[in-house]
């Protein structure tokens, strides 16, 4: 088994990046051993915030990283500089329906993973970290 970097930041300025950020999560995913199915969940995670990224904020990051303990598996840090989310409470009630989507992104992502956290505000930009484990 070859194991990758313990970290990988993927800047999100066009949308191509969304694709590698999504590919780069997935294989990070795999080398920690996570089943198929949960490297599927945590690239369309990826996939989701990368998308929010490029469609809400422009430019980004997504900084994937590796966890050990307590246990291990993988950190997704999706930021931003954007517009913020106006109403956080809003879009996770799943009430919420965008002007581009469906605004069921971040929702969908917090339903792949073990552990989801967001902090925005308006014009402060939007930070959500997730975390999926191997085990």
């Amino acid at each position: 088994m070859s194991m990758g970097p313990e970290s990988l930041d993927i800047a999100i300025k066009v949308e191509g990046d969304i694709v590698r950020a999504r590919g780069a999560g997935r294989d990070m995913c795999r080398d920690l051993g996570l089943s198929e199915i949960n490297q599927v969940k945590v690239a369309t995670a990826i996939s989701e915030l990368a998308r929010n990224i490029f469609h809400y904020a422009k430019t980004g990051n997504i900084a994937l990283r590796r966890l050990s303990a307590p246990r291990p598996g993988i950190e997704v840090i999706a930021t931003d500089q954007g517009p913020g989310i106006p109403d956080l409470k809003l879009v996770l009630s799943g009430a919420y329906k965008s002007k581009t989507g469906m605004g069921k992104g971040l929702l969908g992502a917090r339903r792949l993973v073990a552990f989801f956290e967001v902090d925005s505000a308006p014009e402060r930009g939007t930070r959500v970290v997730l975390r999926k484990y191997a085990r």
